[in-house]
């Protein structure tokens, strides 16, 4: 961080700078780096730090999957029991609160949960979509056909030879070179 920055716009939050406004990361209080990488040795380190943040962002989400995995047997544990209550005593507790419904009610309660009795209105369902549009009438509007494009099925000469004879439907974008800077490599990550 530049010593001219407006440090009232920051929250430091152990040894980083957080803009108050976003919550955003704003760089470390010590200024390890200025705004420009001006030498090997100022690159050298940005990636030090960079493998380091990297490590560090890897350690937490694999102790976070760690946390994840753990509540997520604790929660199937819990369902199977829910699961078996409802299925072992489901209907019997149905069965007396529907008992104890006078007048319109709908629903019996207790101090540990209630039951709900509704009537559902019926569903309509089509089984088999493409025989049902030769039965339906017309007339209802209720079929629409669609037609789709599968460009990865178009060969790369076709497609040159669309663009240059159809500008207005077809398009081809320049290759580019992208990068990626990163210090970790997917083996270093691999469990």
């Amino acid at each position: 961080m530049r010593d001219s920055m407006d440090k009232s716009k920051f929250d430091i939050i152990g040894d980083s700078y957080y803009e108050i406004e976003t919550g955003e990361y704003a760089g470390p209080v010590d200024g390890w780096l200025g705004e420009e990488l001006a030498s090997e040795d100022q690159v050298l380190l940005a990636m030090q730090k960079l493998l380091q943040y990297e490590t560090e962002l890897k350690a937490q989400q694999i102790a976070m999957q760690s946390v994840v995995e753990r509540t997520k047997a604790m929660v199937k544990d819990k369902e199977r029991k829910v699961q078996w209550i409802q299925a072992r005593y489901g209907a019997q507790i149905a069965d007396f609160a529907k008992k104890q419904l006078t007048g319109k009610a709908k629903t019996w309660k207790c101090p540990w949960g209630q039951v709900s009795f509704r009537t559902s209105t019926p569903s309509f369902s089509i089984l088999d979509e493409e025989k049902a549009a030769y039965v339906i009438p017309l007339t209802l509007d209720a079929i629409k056909i669609e037609h789709k494009v599968y460009k990865s099925k178009i060969p790369k000469e076709v497609q040159l030879t669309l663009v240059e004879q159809y500008p207005e439907l077809f398009s081809m974008t320049e290759a580019t070179e992208n990068f990626t800077v990163k210090a970790l490599t997917a083996t270093d990550t691999e469990e």
